[in-house]
């Protein structure tokens, strides 16, 4: 795993698939879990695109950065993702994330669109507008935990980003258990510093689901929105808001749901994605019927 440098800070990246793939996406986040989730695994059969997941600055071993960037954490993530590419010679790339990831693509998709091909949003719509907008109520509550050791409120918190699960669905609440215990313990792995990073919403200064409807009606990439109706934290409303406002784009919603996705279904999402590719390739785009003149002519 190595280390790429930038003008002011370096970052840690992975590197998946060919390297004369069809497609060269790019994801960054916090971290990674590797080749059981998305994105890594659209390097794989039958997509095998060339995936770079670039682990942002101030976490792991990335660059640390002593306060806040002064255009906030998303919006300079998004240019360390720009400066990433062009470190390494590409041009246009497809960005993908989930959550806070998927954040950091809103604002390349703002910041530097003729960079993207495309963009594939998991689970990351902006948020709803309710009040205070710099940071998530449930992303605060997490940074308190965290900070204090209180495991149980951690739990809460990680339990209501999954979403509700039917009392028959016994096998698979096992499954989420089990994530959770993972997501628990790797929050506690973190030191104080990553630990109390709160990356925000999404443009903060929307300060009404209005206002925040005229910033998505700026973008013009190419945007396909993939998103859990149990999310606990990306409602639908703010993915179908996505939809109603980003011209030309496309939203997936996964009844069965929440904001578990990339670990629980990658398979499914993947599909999406060939699939949407393939669409904006004009690959997949079925026959179009001929439009037939329907104007009355009189002849002799």
């Amino acid at each position: 795993m190595p280390i790429q440098k930038l003008t002011d800070v370096e970052l840690w990246f992975d590197e998946y698939g060919p390297d004369d793939a069809s497609e060269v996406f790019l994801s960054s986040a916090m971290g990674y879990s590797g080749l059981d989730g998305y994105p890594e695994r659209l390097s794989e059969a039958p997509t095998e695109y060339k995936v770079y997941t670039i682990q942002a600055r101030g976490f792991g071993r990335s660059s640390r950065t002593a306060s806040v960037p002064d255009e906030g954490w998303l919006a300079q993530w998004a240019d360390d993702v720009v400066a990433f590419a062009d470190a390494k010679g590409i041009d246009r790339f497809v960005y993908t994330g989930a959550s806070h990831s998927a954040g950091i693509g809103w604002y390349i998709a703002v910041r530097h669109p003729e960079r993207l091909k495309a963009f594939v949003s998991v689970v990351g719509t902006p948020h709803d507008r309710f009040g205070v907008t710099d940071s998530s109520e449930g992303r605060r509550e997490s940074i308190r935990a965290r900070m204090e050791g209180d495991v149980d409120a951690m739990r809460v918190q990680f339990e209501k980003l999954g979403g509700w699960l039917h009392d028959d669905e016994t096998e698979r609440r096992r499954d989420r258990d089990l994530l959770i215990d993972g997501a628990i313990a790797g929050a506690m792995r973190r030191d104080d510093d990553e630990s109390q990073i709160n990356q925000g919403m999404p443009f903060p200064e929307a300060k009404t689901n209005d206002e925040l409807a005229a910033v998505l009606r700026t973008i013009t990439v190419p945007t396909l929105m993939l998103a859990g109706m149990r999310d606990g934290i990306v409602s639908p409303e703010s993915s179908l808001r996505g939809v109603m406002n980003v011209r030309d784009s496309k939203a997936v919603f996964f009844e069965s749901e929440g904001h578990y996705m990339t670990r629980e279904i990658p398979e499914r999402l993947i599909r999406e994605v060939r699939l949407y590719m393939g669409e904006i390739n004009d690959t997949a785009q079925p026959a179009r019927r001929p439009v037939h003149d329907h104007t009355k002519v009189d002849t002799v």
